[in-house]
């Protein structure tokens, strides 16, 4: 493989790339079929957008899962079936990982919500400055203040995105570990191997 600074990196967001089962969503499998199109056009790496489990409030960027593929898109079979078709055509993944921030429902911040300590500092969470005043003016990407009030801790959790998108503490050594997991999950299960 040449000098990645020198490669063809192509963007496919499998949402709205190719659906195989009809269902009016793309799909990995739909990624999988264009290969050799997508060879054609001289790419040496396909950047997968999140495919994820997600509740889908910022389509896909919102991650609640980061070891499991949301069933819109297909399964881990699907994926290993791409990595492995890809490969054989010169073609490396890259994967579009969303680690500045996780889905409110990922069972990190449940954990938080519920009072566990280690997982609340997983995030960012403050005092307010004053009784409905929050730590800071920081404004969200999405709108609104970057800051959401929990009564239940008396406290705020940072967002610079959506209100379900609280930003990851990356501070933490354990957070960093945690991703570091992540990363090498699907390094392992992205890697082609042949009889």
């Amino acid at each position: 493989m040449k000098d990645f600074r020198k490669c063809t990196v192509y963007q496919i967001y499998p949402k709205s790339f190719y659906d195989t089962n009809g269902d009016g969503l793309g799909d990995l499998q739909g990624v999988t079929r264009k290969l050799d199109y997508i060879k054609t056009l001289g790419v040496d790496y396909i950047w997968l957008t999140p495919f994820f489990v997600s509740p889908q409030k910022d389509n896909g960027y919102d991650v609640e899962d980061y070891y499991n593929i949301d069933p819109r898109y297909g399964t881990m079979e699907d994926f290993e079936t791409l990595a492995r078709e890809a490969d054989k055509r010169g073609i490396r993944l890259m994967l579009d990982m969303v680690f500045n921030h996780t889905s409110s429902r990922n069972q990190w911040f449940v954990k938080a919500l519920a009072g566990d300590e280690k997982y609340k500092n997983y995030y960012i969470f403050k005092k307010g400055q004053a009784p409905g005043v929050p730590p800071t003016n920081w404004e969200s990407k999405f709108g609104g203040s970057a800051w959401e009030y929990v009564p239940e801790m008396d406290e705020y959790y940072l967002h610079l995105f959506d209100v379900s998108q609280p930003d990851l503490n990356w501070d933490n050594e354990e957070v960093r570990r945690e991703v570091a997991k992540v990363v090498r999950f699907w390094m392992d299960n992205g890697r082609p191997e042949y009889p």
